[in-house]
C-alpha cells in the first residue's frame, strides 16, 4: 500500500501525542533496573552497566517541483527500529533494521559489537559505517539538511561488514579509525548486475581510514571560539573488479545525471574535511575526489585514463534562537512548556562533477571514451531547522539545482530545477 500525506499525518500525531508522556519520564530520576530511561530514550536496565536501549526513527517528506518532475509528492524516507546499549562496562553493541512503507524488513544498518575498555584503543567489528566522510558519519536524523551533500551520498561507500580499530586521545583532540571491510559499502557497489560474469566476488577488500584533530586546541583557552575548530583527513582503496561498475552522480530525487563507465583495476578516495562550532554558529565544509582505474577498457585492450569524481560543499547555520550548536541541541523552553523550542537558518553550497583525468582530444559520452564529457551539479539549498521538542524535529529545504551538460539533466534541454521539501522526523 503507498502511503497518502493523511496516513502519515496520523502516525506522526500518534507519536506526537506520546511525546509529552515521554518527556515527562524521561525527566524522572534514573531507574536502576527495569523500564525506563537511559541516554534520553526507553530502555531496558539490568544494571549501571548493562541496558537495553530501544531506538526507533521515522522521517516523513512532502516535496514540490519546478519544473514539474514524475516524482512522488509524499515519500516515507525512513521507518527504523533497533536496540544500542551495554553487556558490560567493556563492550556495547548497536542493532538497527530498516521498514518500508509495507511494514517489511529491509536491510540491517549497523549491527555490531564494539570492545572499548580503552580510549586510545577500542575494536569494533559486524557492519558499520566504513571511516570515509564528515556528513556521511553522521546519522540520517543528525544532519543539518534534508539530504547529505551529493558528494557524501555518491563518493562515499557507507556501511559494510569489516573490523576497525578506533580511539581518540586528549579528551577528543585527536581521534582515529582504520579498519579492514568486505566489499565497499553500499554506496560503493551498485545493485544493479553490471559486473563482467563472475567478476563480482572480486569486489574487495576495501581498507580505509579517518583522523580528525582539534589542532587549535593546545594553543587557545578554555573559553575561545576556535577550541572546537577540527580538521581531518581519510583515505579508502580497493579492489575494482572490470565492468560497468564506475561511481556515478545522482540527483536527491535519484536521476542519473552521470551514468557508470567501464572500469578495471583500484578505486581510491581521498578526504579532506573541517568542521566548526563556535557557540550558536555552525561551519562544515569538505572535499573530497575517487579515483578510478580503467585497465585495458579502450578499443583493443588499451588503458584509459582515470575516472574522477570530485565534489565539496560547504555550509553555515545559525542558531537563532541562541542554543549552542553543538551534539546535543539544548532547548531553554519547548514547544510543550510554551517556548519556541529551537529554531536554526541553514545555507549550503555543494557541487558534484564528474569525469575523465584526461583532457585531450574531443570529450565524448561514451562509457569507453579517454576523453569523456563531464557533467557538474550545482546545488544551493536554504533551509530552515525547528527542534519542536525533544525527539521531533521539523525541516524545510528550498533546493536549486543547475547541471552543465544539458543532455543529462532530469528534463532533456532545462539545466536549472528548483525543489521544496518539508521533512517531519520523530527519533527516539
Amino acid at each position: 500500500m503507498t502511503p497518502t500525506p493523511a496516513l502519515a499525518f496520523t502516525l506522526a500525531g500518534l507519536l506526537l501525542a506520546g511525546a509529552p508522556a515521554a518527556l515527562a519520564q524521561s525527566s524522572q530520576a534514573p531507574v536502576a533496573r527495569g523500564f525506563g530511561w537511559k541516554d534520553d530514550r526507553p530502555a531496558i536496565i539490568f544494571g549501571d552497566d548493562i541496558y537495553v536501549g530501544l531506538r526507533t526513527r521515522v522521517v516523513m517528506d512532502w516535496r514540490g517541483f519546478d519544473p514539474e518532475l514524475d516524482e512522488d509528492r509524499f515519500k516515507l524516507d525512513v521507518a527504523r527500529i533497533g536496540m544500542k546499549g551495554k553487556l558490560t562496562r567493556h563492550l556495547d553493541f548497536e542493532l538497527e533494521r530498516e521498514i518500508d512503507e509495507d511494514g517489511e524488513w529491509q536491510d540491517w544498518k549497523d549491527v555490531y559489537l564494539n570492545w572499548g575498555t580503552f580510549d586510545a584503543v577500542a575494536v569494533r567489528g559486524g557492519r558499520f559505517k566504513i571511516p570515509f566522510g564528515l556528513e556521511q558519519n553522521f546519522g540520517r536524523t543528525e544532519i543539518d539538511f534534508v539530504y547529505r551533500s551529493r558528494a557524501s551520498t555518491q563518493l562515499t561507500p557507507a556501511r559494510d561488514k569489516g573490523v576497525a580499530v578506533h580511539g581518540r586521545f586528549f579528551g577528543r583532540g585527536l581521534t582515529y579509525e582504520a579498519g579492514v571491510f568486505d566489499t565497499d559499502g553500499d554506496l560503493g557497489k551498485l545493485s544493479e548486475p553490471q559486473f563482467i560474469e563472475g567478476a563480482e566476488d572480486d569486489l574487495g577488500p576495501t581498507y580505509g581510514g579517518r583522523v580528525t584533530a582539534a589542532v587549535l586546541r593546545p594553543l587557545v583557552g578554555k573559553d575561545a571560539a576556535l577550541r572546537s575548530l577540527r580538521v581531518g583527513a581519510a583515505y579508502t582503496t580497493g579492489n575494482l573488479p572490470e565492468g560497468l561498475n564506475s561511481l556515478r552522480g545522482e540527483t536527491p530525487y535519484g536521476f542519473d545525471y552521470f551514468a557508470p563507465v567501464y572500469v578495471k583495476g583500484r578505486r581510491q578516495r581521498l578526504g579532506v574535511e573541517l568542521d566548526w562550532t563556535p557557540g550558536p554558529f555552525g561551519l562544515r565544509a569538505e572535499w573530497m575526489q575517487t579515483r578510478e582505474d580503467r585497465l585495458k577498457q579502450g578499443l583493443g585492450d588499451v588503458d584509459l585514463s582515470d575516472f574522477l569524481g570530485t565534489g565539496w560543499y560547504a555550509y553555515g547555520t545559525w542558531l537563532v534562537t541562541g542554543q549552542d550548536k553543538d551534539d546535543s541541541i539544548s532547548m531553554k523552553r519547548s514547544v510543550l512548556r510554551g517556548g519556541p523550542g529551537a529554531i536554526e537558518l541553514a545555507l549550503r553550497y555543494e557541487e558534484l562533477g564528474f569525469g575523465s583525468a584526461s583532457k585531450e582530444g574531443t570529450p565524448v559520452r561514451n562509457p569507453r571514451g579517454d576523453h569523456l564529457l563531464g557533467n557538474t551539479d550545482r546545488i544551493w539549498t536554504a533551509g530552515v531547522n525547528w527542534y519542536v521538542m525533544p525527539h521531533v524535529k521539523v525541516v524545510a529545504n528550498a533546493i536549486h539545482e543547475d547541471f552543465t551538460d544539458e543532455q543529462r539533466t532530469p528534463a532533456a534541454g532545462e539545466t536549472a530545477f528548483w525543489s521544496g521539501v518539508l521533512r517531519l522526523q520523530v527519533v527516539f
